[in-house]
């Protein structure tokens, strides 16, 4: 019956006038047909009708405000990661260009290991260097001391900054040591980078074949 009486609603809109109608259902499951989209309806799904009762539009629910954010949020991300992998790409183009076979990825590292060792020596020499000054410095104070004599302010600054440029000194000393011990692992790096580009990659060994039984081949005789 209720089917009837929206159908009988519906031609009387449609006879009514040549103008759209609308169809929705609403939060208790009735079916509504009116000629005018209520106001809270606007937003929710409906359907517009021709007055031959056809489907003219479909028109889906507006997406909440949440829901809008959601989207923009993994719109956003898309982006983010598509921009990644575009200047992951240029990287990789650049890093072939400038090693275009192992030996150069390898000749690279090397280079690196020279410059760092000979700025390692350096610092060495500086710190023995430094060292020295640092216990002249001291000991000409410890000697006023004992005599009785005040050590002068200059003396006392020139201590100070022996101390502040040997701890400097010490510090970058550690950081070359570090930076030179993982050079192998830098390497190690490069050249797996190198070889996943370029596809020349040690390939996986295929299995061999499992040995035969001699007792099966003695049967099979």
């Amino acid at each position: 019956m209720r089917s009837l009486t929206a159908l009988v609603v519906l031609v009387a809109l449609t006879d009514a006038a040549a103008q759209t109608v609308y169809k929705w259902v609403d939060e208790d499951g009735e079916t509504h047909y009116s000629q005018t989209l209520p106001p809270d309806r606007v937003q929710q799904e409906h359907a517009q009708l021709d007055r031959e009762g056809r489907v003219t539009a479909e028109v889906a629910r507006a997406p909440t405000a949440e829901e809008r954010a959601e989207l923009a949020e993994r719109m956003r991300v898309e982006r983010d990661a598509s921009e990644r992998d575009r200047l992951q790409a240029q990287q990789d183009r650049l890093f072939l260009a400038a090693y275009p076979t192992e030996e150069a990825v390898t000749d690279s590292i090397d280079a690196q290991r020279d410059v760092l060792m000979a700025e390692f020596s350096s610092v060495d020499s500086l710190i023995e260097q430094a060292r020295v000054r640092l216990n002249q410095s001291v000991n000409q104070a410890a000697s006023m001391q004992r005599s009785g004599r005040e050590v002068p302010e200059h003396l006392r600054n020139d201590i100070a900054r022996a101390r502040g440029n040997l701890a400097e000194l010490n510090d970058r000393r550690a950081e070359l040591e570090d930076e030179i011990n993982g050079l192998d692992d830098l390497l190690a790096e490069e050249l797996a980078r190198f070889r996943r580009l370029t596809d020349t990659g040690p390939k996986p060994a295929e299995s061999d074949p499992a040995p035969s039984d001699p007792d099966d081949d003695a049967g099979a005789g």
